[in-house]
């Protein structure tokens, strides 16, 4: 547990840190650098911060994302699943019409982006989001599930990977809503990794009845470091771990 700990503590100051970087230079090229000069095991998160700080940015300064496409089609393109996530940040931090900004992306990257809205809510609205479980108005149907995905990636860190009450709070949701928060989670534990076997067994089998989408985030975690060079023997373990289990 210490480990989990550490990494999380970690990706928290990366994103503040990254965030104030971006806040105050507006060069990509400076922000390049920056992030490439980051660690590959969360070099990625840097970037879902930094798209977040672009993004608002943008917005502010002329109400579109005229200054994020170069950041977000350029430099960041191997980074493309946080890229967006992190698009879904500004969007639901500066309140944005969501409909009206990603109507152009295809369903993918729309999915990503409904995800950083889920994610920043269970984050910092969590009056709404985690006690009152309100759903966005602003959303498609076909995108709540995505929605859950990110609430549920926010539980892992919002608890401190404290899997009794993380399992505790999923339970207090509609049957219908804890796979997709499951998936989530799944998401998160693979790929911060620092989980021994002991803390993965008890996570698996706390998801209960939603195991196979447990799994299932496991695998897209690794898809997404793959995605970005930055494969590890944790997130890897992680999906075959619980794939296996899935199997007895």
């Amino acid at each position: 547990m210490e480990e989990v700990l550490r990494r999380m503590e970690t990706i928290r100051h990366l994103f503040i840190d990254t965030k104030s970087f971006c806040e105050l230079n507006y060069d990509l090229n400076a922000i390049k650098n920056y992030l490439e000069n980051i660690p590959p095991l969360f070099r990625s998160i840097a970037y879902e911060s930094a798209s977040m700080s672009i993004a608002v940015k943008s917005f502010e300064d002329n109400n579109s994302l005229e200054n994020w496409h170069p950041f977000s089609d350029g430099i960041a393109k191997n980074h493309r699943a946080q890229v967006y996530i992190g698009l879904g940040w500004a969007i639901a931090k500066q309140n944005l019409l969501f409909g009206a900004i990603v109507s152009k992306f295809d369903n993918a990257l729309q999915c990503y982006v409904a995800d950083g809205c889920g994610y920043y809510d269970g984050s910092f609205r969590q009056r709404q989001t985690i006690l009152s479980q309100q759903l966005p108005v602003y959303l498609a149907v076909t995108l709540l599930p995505l929605y859950d995905q990110g609430v549920g990636r926010s539980l892992w860190y919002t608890y401190n990977a404290d899997v009794d009450r993380i399992k505790n709070k999923v339970e207090t949701f509609s049957a219908g809503r804890q796979p997709l928060l499951w998936k989530g989670i799944g998401i998160a534990v693979a790929y911060m990794g620092g989980c021994d076997d002991k803390l993965l067994k008890d996570i698996f089998e706390s998801a209960g009845g939603c195991t196979v989408q447990l799994a299932e985030g496991a695998a897209l975690a690794v898809k997404s470091r793959a995605e970005a060079n930055a494969t590890t023997n944790d997130t890897e373990h992680c999906a075959r771990l619980w794939t296996a289990l899935g199997t007895i």
